[in-house]
């Protein structure tokens, strides 16, 4: 990433958080709105990974830890700060149907 595509941390009022979103190995950058549910930024990394054969509730969203992530809960909850690195993939059960 070029710092001369950074945009100011302030667009319209709105805290965005950078999220370095895994895919199956297939690392994707998303800037989410704090205010937006995490499954915004799971949806446009689908997108942007053309990851699209399976409906995104089926995959699951994990942090560093190996953690679950509530999908309905808005980014800013989470408290990640400015960047995170998540995880995205199947649920278990999901990959062979």
């Amino acid at each position: 990433m070029k710092n001369s595509e950074k945009k100011p941390e302030s667009d319209h009022g709105a805290d965005f958080v950078e999220i370095t979103m895994v895919v199956n190995g297939q690392p994707v950058v998303i800037k989410a709105v704090e205010q937006q549910p995490l499954h915004v930024a799971r949806q446009k990394a689908l997108e942007k990974t053309k990851n699209l054969a399976q409906p995104p509730e089926n995959w699951e969203i994990k942090n560093e830890a190996g953690e679950p992530l509530d999908p309905d809960k808005k980014v800013g909850e989470f408290g990640f700060g400015k960047e995170v690195t998540l995880f995205l993939s199947l649920k278990a059960g999901v990959a062979g149907v």
